[in-house]
């Protein structure tokens, strides 16, 4: 028994190590302006995020004449696959965002400390937020549960909000 609960932890710690190493490799964006690309970006893109692992699509599927479990388990890991993806693309956009942010807490001419903190913040509770969805992702692929990604959604659109109202007045001095 003692063996089992080291080894599980050993795995929780594990995977933990695998998914910082990846936010730390995400988290490099490439240069230039960040402030050109914040015109064009949109964090409504992800809302499809929020139904990609809903199981609704399962129970229509199984209703089916000719379902075959393995369907429904192949479509599970494509689906899982494509969060993934979005994933991947959230979290090197919300590097992006951070950089841009810093930007213009940096080049700002008025006092953006309390900006600056707000940042902190949201960049933990982003975090936060990863850790908590790719943990549901795991339960998922085992069939337990369902993934809530809309905590991660908000956090990345209050982050676009908040380095957008800045722009403004950055761009007025």
């Amino acid at each position: 028994m003692l063996f089992l609960i080291v080894l599980l932890s050993v795995l929780v710690v594990a995977a933990f190590a695998l998914l910082l190493a990846k936010l730390w490799r995400r988290s490099r964006t490439p240069g230039g302006d960040p402030l050109e690309w914040l015109d064009q970006f949109s964090a409504a893109s992800y809302q499809p995020m929020e139904r990609l692992l809903d199981n609704h699509d399962y129970r229509f599927l199984a209703s089916q004449p000719g379902y075959r479990p393995s369907i429904a388990s192949r479509l599970r890991r494509q689906r899982i696959g494509i969060f993934h993806a979005y994933l991947g693309g959230m979290i090197r956009d919300f590097h992006r965002l951070l950089k841009a942010a810093r930007f213009i807490v940096v080049y700002s001419p008025n006092d953006q400390s309390a900006f600056a903190a707000t940042l902190w913040r949201l960049r933990l509770r982003f975090y936060r937020s990863i850790f908590g969805v790719e943990a549901r992702v795991l339960l998922y692929m085992a069939g337990i549960g369902r993934v809530d990604a809309s905590r991660l959604l908000a956090t990345l659109e209050r982050m676009q909000s908040y380095t957008q109202q800045l722009i403004p007045q950055f761009d007025a001095v």
